[in-house]
């Protein structure tokens, strides 16, 4: 959890009032024993205290940053030790790469040539090539939510920390005597941005870039060939205007004007949100298109037509010992839809799950564009990802069916077959699983 906006800036603001009260006072200059310039200065001050409470009225308005915690969001998409070959995490990112991974062992069977036949020949072609290309296609899906999250949950800090060094620099220009210090997002050797919103998308993509996909690595290489780039990154590469938020000097130190010129800083603190909300928000936009991963045709898997009955007819005959190229066959059948296909579905199930509840809200008064974009983005990932986990279920049982019907097989082979199934722990039996020692051609 960031700062607490409200928390922080409670204390400066009674600070403000307070200060204001006595620099405005101090600055009075009219004869008391005058009727009328009383009238004029009580009026002076009426004015005075009312744009002061209208000010303090607009710096409480910034509360709504801290309606929604987004750093365990970033997470929940890619966290900062996830990797696409050796998924460890429990982010979306690593449930796809973890699914992904799990189905590559039945590709690799397939090209070692140790599951032969036509029903090798349509998983690989109707399901296997097809469920790769939309698993990268999902993981860059994921990178980009997580791209995303990142840079709302430091656009909403960055924000944070300019409306109370605002605050801060209202008060020290009143005599308050209070240090707003390096403006938020100076670097030590001088001002990297000012105000430091211009980095922030460039530095979220930089991140979890370097983490999830580093240039070379089978996401990005997987990405770029079927001709897929995020909206995020691209958009991080556009040039972004910044305004200087410093309260404007203002002539003998007038309070009044001070106050005026405090609310211009917030006029250009708003300009500068507002550009990150357009940035995300075109962002997001062109992910969701049809040139983005969101809206790619490979996003999503054509029915795989995998019936029972593309298994029902093997290109060999029985060879009665311990590698009976049938009974290998039809075990590594029903070894892949009992085992890998639902443990895959499975991931890709928790994955959805994630996506359902990372809807974001708190957020929209300053980032009205990017929040409602980034929940359409969480609501089409999850959707991708139910309708991929339908279609790894789906496949999965016409396999098992295949291999528990096959009828091709002699009583021998039946037998082994049998009793080879049978060995084989169910899907998310983890003390099966310890116990369990695979034949040496279902291991990958």
């Amino acid at each position: 959890m960031g700062m607490s906006l409200q928390g922080e800036l409670e204390p400066l603001l009674t600070r403000l009032g307070q200060v204001a009260d006595n620099t405005f006072k101090g600055q009075e200059n009219y004869d008391p024993t005058n009727p009328s310039e009383v009238q004029q200065a009580q009026r002076a001050l009426n004015i005075f205290n009312n744009d002061l409470s209208t000010l303090i009225t607009r710096f409480r308005g910034y509360y709504s940053l801290d309606g929604h915690d987004m750093d365990p969001l970033v997470d929940q998409f890619a966290g900062q030790s996830d990797r696409w070959e050796s998924p460890s995490g429990s982010s979306v990112y690593c449930a796809i790469a973890r699914a992904a991974d799990g189905v590559d062992e039945v590709e690799k069977m397939i090209h070692l040539g140790q599951w032969h036949g036509d029903g090798a020949d349509s998983f690989y072609h109707n399901f296997l090539d097809p469920f790769r290309k939309a698993a990268e296609i999902h993981g860059g899906c994921a990178r980009e939510m997580a791209i995303g999250a990142k840079s709302l949950a430091d656009g909403a800090e960055r924000a944070k920390e300019c409306v109370v060094w605002i605050c801060k620099d209202l008060i020290s220009r009143l005599g308050g005597g209070t240090d707003p210090g390096p403006l938020p997002g100076e670097e030590k050797e001088g001002v990297k941005e000012i105000g430091g919103f211009a980095a922030i998308l460039a530095d979220a993509v930089e991140l979890l870039r370097a983490l999830t996909g580093p240039e070379g690595s089978a996401i990005e290489v997987g990405l770029a060939a079927l001709g897929v780039s995020g909206g995020l990154i691209a958009e991080s590469k556009s040039p972004a205007h910044e305004e200087p938020i410093g309260v404007a000097p203002a002539a003998g130190d007038s309070a009044s004007s001070l106050v005026h010129n405090a609310w211009l800083s917030l006029d250009r603190l708003d300009m500068n949100i507002a550009e990150l909300d357009e940035q995300i928000d075109r962002g997001l936009e062109t992910d969701l298109g049809s040139s983005g991963p969101f809206g790619s045709p490979f996003a999503r898997i054509k029915s795989p037509h995998l019936e029972p009955k593309a298994y029902r007819q093997l290109e060999f005959k029985g060879l009665h010992d311990a590698k009976d190229a049938v009974v290998v066959s039809i075990v590594q059948l029903y070894y892949t839809g009992y085992r890998i296909l639902p443990g895959a579905a499975e991931w890709y199930d928790g994955g959805a799950e994630i996506c359902t509840g990372a809807h974001i809200d708190g957020m929209q008064k300053q980032f009205p564009r990017a929040v409602g974009k980034f929940n359409e983005a969480a609501r089409t990932l999850g959707g991708l990802l139910t309708a991929v986990r339908g279609d790894l279920t789906d496949s999965a049982n016409a396999i098992v069916e295949a291999a528990t019907t096959y009828s091709k097989a002699d009583q021998y082979e039946a037998r082994q077959i049998k009793m080879l199934e049978s060995q084989i722990p169910s899907p998310g039996s983890f003390a099966g699983a310890e116990h369990y020692t695979p034949p040496e051609w279902l291991q990958p």
